[in-house]
């Protein structure tokens, strides 16, 4: 599939406008039934918290509101801060713009989040290890890191190329989506193209998927011990070869409540 008419942008300073509209809200409401069943399970408790790859800042807003805590939005995108923002501007969120490889929070958290591919962005031979080191750092003894993660198991193994079109905000989003299960890489090709102007807007995004072995040790070496491993479609304990995982870790040491605010 061929795009015509083409500018080539940074990642997400297009596609932020309508990301709620065309993937946002359908993802958050998803992961919010999934946060709530799984924090029951494992009788998280937090009285503070940090979503790591934030995105609009849907899911912090969530976190603020309902559980009634601060909390940090991170992110290392610009155009998607921009958004949250705004979706933010009437709960105790505080938002970030950093790297989680360099994350480094004003203090430490009971609960950090990551959620809708956030950790699969990491693509670098190292980047997710580091990744965990720095939640542990930057969670209290005994807090929890609650996330998901795209597996080997991706659905485009039998596919190479997946197109989905979406409308959105006076925008058709449509998104190319190819899977290298060699490397481990899929490539998504997103064109933005706006109703006040014949010109598409190209962006260009790279995911990494991870297995489990190496989850799990990169995990345990960071100081994590796994309660949970779900598969994020059934919710139930993870067996076979899921598409999308969602794991329950937490840090090392004996959890002691305290009051932020």
């Amino acid at each position: 599939m061929a795009f015509p008419a083409l500018q080539t942008k940074r990642p997400y300073s297009q596609l932020a406008p309508a990301y709620d509209q065309a993937l946002g809200w359908p993802t958050f409401l998803r992961t919010r039934r999934s946060f709530e069943r799984l924090s029951r399970l494992y009788d998280i408790r937090f009285h503070n918290a940090a979503d790591l790859g934030c995105g609009t800042g849907l899911f912090a807003n969530y976190l603020s509101r309902c559980w009634d805590v601060p909390v940090w939005a991170v992110d290392i995108s610009p155009d998607m801060l921009r958004v949250a923002k705004r979706n933010c501007s009437s709960s105790g969120v505080r938002l970030l713009q950093q790297d989680i490889r360099c994350l480094r929070l004003p203090e430490p958290v009971d609960l950090a989040t990551s959620n809708f591919d956030a950790l699969n962005h990491l693509t670098g031979k190292d980047d997710l290890r580091v990744a965990f080191q720095r939640v542990a750092e930057n969670l209290r003894p005994g807090g929890h890191f609650y996330f998901d993660l795209i597996t080997p198991c991706f659905p485009l193994s039998k596919r190479a190329v997946y197109v989905r079109k979406i409308a959105a905000q006076h925008r058709q989003v449509t998104q190319l989506i190819r899977w290298n299960p060699t490397h481990r890489i899929i490539s998504i090709t997103v064109a933005v193209q706006s109703s006040d102007s014949p010109r598409a807007k190209l962006e260009f995004h790279r995911e990494r998927v991870y297995s489990f072995e190496e989850v799990g040790r990169w995990l345990m070496d960071a100081g994590f011990v796994i309660r949970g491993v779900h598969d994020e479609q059934t919710l139930e304990p993870a067996s076979g070869c899921p598409q999308r995982i969602i794991v329950v870790a937490q840090k090392s040491g004996t959890y002691s409540y305290k009051k932020t605010r």
